[in-house]
């Protein structure tokens, strides 16, 4: 084995325990704020501030990431977010963890995670044999942690309590930290081309490459319409079995998205066409719709796992298309590009599912929304088949 073999697998090794810790992480999060308010504007409050960072801070990050050696980035990142994550484990054993300060831990633990999301996903990108094979790979680790995390978090909540979740997402952290400090995974690229590339922006770049005009703004509209929806799975759990109920949709909602991972490692050219992005996303959105309609914890499940299993094609199809025809030099910038239109712009979807929530309930507010994001779905797909007719016959 390589040295570069080995570093790889360092870094996909240590990537994997730091998604789980993050994903269970959010799940003692999301319930703590829960107890605690049983309000879904808070809920969404605490999402939202968790994501906010991410639109402003892309431009500045995904530069940074081009421009600087992403070991350095990530070592900061990495070693900030283990020990906000050790506060919170703190705060939550000593009994002074209210909405307040988790608001104020979500909004720096968001301001870092913006800052660490392009360098990350870049690295992530660069470490496989091609493009397709990294983007599936971070799907299947991802969706593995997503399943797994749910009713992980449930059982040590249930067992001990939620500190716990926050500690073990503070010790998940420790492998990536020695990673980035021990193992050197070179850029593709040279200090001169990264110096070089400082000057283009990030709207340069979009209105120069077509697949970002094509694939982002279908991704915004599950962004901002459907995935939001997930923050609010406790409000619309079955009464009298609240923790199931949200431990199962959450984890219908990760063994989707990991079967749709596996499909995707055995055949990698599902990703290679943008039809995969808005099929996925309309199949998504009849799921959300139906969700809140059903009454029991397997009908959820199931429901879930449809909805899992599509969203993730979507989003894997948009970020291998982004990817693929991303240059070296630029990829920071066009993984900051999709990051935050996929994660950006949800706490915009976020505050209008809060405040809809509010006035009417949860349930009437992820069904509207869902049909919403339905219609703009199709209506993508409308818009880019009459382009690709109009590029085929050309002017006359």
């Amino acid at each position: 084995m390589t040295p570069l073999i080995a570093a790889r697998r360092y870094f996909w090794g240590a990537y994997s325990f730091s998604t789980l810790g993050r994903f269970v992480h959010g799940m003692a999060l999301s319930w703590v704020v829960w107890t605690q308010t049983h309000s879904p504007l808070w809920l969404s409050a605490i999402a939202l501030l968790s994501a906010l960072p991410s639109l402003p801070l892309a431009p500045v990050a995904g530069s940074m990431a081009d421009r600087f050696h992403r070991h350095h980035i990530l070592l900061i990142t990495q070693t900030i977010g283990c020990a906000i994550a050790t506060l919170t484990a703190f705060l939550s054993y000593c009994g002074d963890l209210n909405p307040y300060n988790l608001a104020v831990l979500a909004l720096i633990f968001g301001i870092v995670t913006s800052i660490d999301g392009p360098s990350m996903h870049s690295m992530l990108v660069e470490t496989g044999e091609t493009v397709s094979q990294a983007v599936a790979r971070q799907s299947l680790v991802m969706n593995v942690a997503r399943s797994i995390a749910p009713m992980l978090a449930v059982l040590i909540i249930e067992g001990f309590s939620a500190t716990w979740c926050f500690a073990m997402n503070a010790v998940c952290f420790i492998p990536m930290i020695a990673v980035m400090a021990i193992v050197k995974i070179p850029n593709r690229t040279t200090s001169e081309e990264r110096e070089e590339s400082v000057g283009v922006t990030s709207r340069q770049l979009f209105m120069t490459y077509p697949i970002l005009r094509e694939v982002l703004p279908q991704v915004a509209c599950l962004s901002i319409l459907v995935m939001p929806a997930v923050a609010l799975l406790p409000a619309i759990s079955l009464k009298g079995s609240e923790l199931m109920s949200f431990g199962s949709m959450s984890s219908g909602l990760g063994f989707g998205a990991v079967a749709a991972a596996v499909l995707m490692q055995r055949n990698r050219r599902i990703i290679h066409h943008v039809t995969t992005v808005w099929t996925g996303g309309w199949i998504t959105c009849i799921a959300f719709a139906v969700l809140p309609a059903l009454e029991t914890v397997t009908s959820q499940w199931l429901c879930a796992l449809v909805a899992g299993g599509a969203l993730t094609f979507a989003l894997a199809a948009a970020n291998n298309l982004v990817q693929c025809k991303a240059p070296d030099i630029y990829r920071g910038r066009f993984s900051a590009m999709y990051l935050a239109v996929m994660l950006g712009l949800v706490p915009v979807g976020q505050l209008i599912l809060g405040f809809a929530s509010e006035h009417f309930t949860a349930v009437a507010a992820v069904r509207a929304c869902a049909v919403i994001a339905m219609v703009l779905m199709v209506l993508f797909a409308f818009l880019f088949s009459i382009s690709k007719a109009e590029e085929t016959v050309g002017p006359d």
